[in-house]
């Protein structure tokens, strides 16, 4: 006879714990803890307080949670939600936009120790100084183990010269890890980061989160003034489009009208300019002065003009601005 497995109490409260989270918040960010230490987590849980939950559990009971939580609620995605979820991993649970947690995570910058077994990112250096470690054992390890030029004073051990151990791509091993941790050099920057997120049904991955918005917006400016030149081109006409076509047969209009033997009394003003213009025109010609081109300050004073009529319409609504 099979003997049916007993299920701990524990991991039921803790999975009855978590759809409790579920319901309770709207958005769960699944974190990678596996670079993580134990004090970031907790100082993270004190910055977050009253904004945001960071569970640990184990990942099957994060997917017997979220199972559950799609059975009862019916919303979507949760299966996506699940799939996304790393062997190593928290959920944090919050009501506040996604995007203000992701700038309260990246505003908490940490510095820790190398990670033995592992490649360091950076170069690492021990400086100048007393280490603060009693002579003995320990000297051979920083020699032996770092290189590293000591001396012995006021019973301590000094590090003579500023050191670098390892280069940035170098591999730093297990012994060689334990004994920078010793000396308390943390050289590495450490951010928590979110590998994914679920909003109330809808997805947020990773590249959206962390999207450089400064070039994307410049990126959709060009993108909007590139299908707009071309749509002024192709002469269509919609809600971008209206008003520069507007301005653009005005001008054509005037060019022909000057050119046709009528005179309308509301267009004085503009017969009087272009008589002016051909006054000055024929004047350099029979006097034989150079025609005064517009100057450079003056046709982009024009074109500024232009480009700000026809602004009006379309790129401020881009941004809300």
């Amino acid at each position: 006879m099979i003997r049916k497995k007993e299920i701990h109490q524990w991991k039921l409260d803790e999975v009855v714990h978590l759809v409790d989270l579920f319901k309770n918040h709207k958005t769960v960010a699944v974190i990678e803890v596996a670079r993580l230490n134990d004090k970031q987590i907790q100082e993270m849980r004190k910055i977050l307080r009253g904004k945001a939950i960071i569970r640990m559990s184990k990942k099957k009971l994060q997917l017997r949670a979220v199972e559950q939580y799609k059975h009862e609620s019916k919303k979507d995605n949760l299966d996506e939600l699940a799939e996304k979820i790393p062997g190593q991993s928290a959920l944090c649970f919050t009501n506040i936009d996604i995007f203000e947690l992701k700038n309260i995570f990246n505003e908490n910058e940490w510095m820790v120790s190398a990670k033995p077994n592992e490649i360091t990112p950076v170069d690492i250096w021990v400086t100048e100084g007393d280490t603060g470690l009693p002579t003995g054992q320990v000297i051979s390890e920083l020699n032996m183990t770092l290189r590293l030029p000591t001396k012995i004073q006021n019973d301590t051990i000094w590090v003579r010269e500023d050191t670098r151990t390892h280069s940035a791509g170098d591999y730093v091993n297990v012994k060689q890890a334990a004994v920078l941790k010793k000396l308390g050099v943390a050289p590495i920057k450490s951010l928590i980061k979110i590998h994914y997120a679920w909003s109330d049904g809808e997805i947020v991955p990773e590249e959206i989160l962390y999207m450089d918005m400064e070039q994307f917006q410049q990126e959709l400016a060009s993108a909007y003034f590139g299908a707009r030149s071309l749509a002024l081109e192709l002469g269509i006409i919609d809600k971008e489009t209206i008003e520069p076509l507007i301005q653009k047969a005005h001008r054509e209009a005037l060019g022909i009208l000057f050119e046709l033997p009528v005179y309308f009394d509301d267009m004085r003003d503009k017969y009087i300019q272009k008589a002016v213009s051909n006054a000055s025109t024929i004047k350099a010609i029979v006097l034989g002065e150079d025609l005064q081109a517009p100057t450079k300050k003056e046709e982009d004073k024009k074109e500024k003009s232009e480009e700000d009529e026809e602004e009006e319409v379309g790129i401020g609504g881009l941004f809300g601005n």
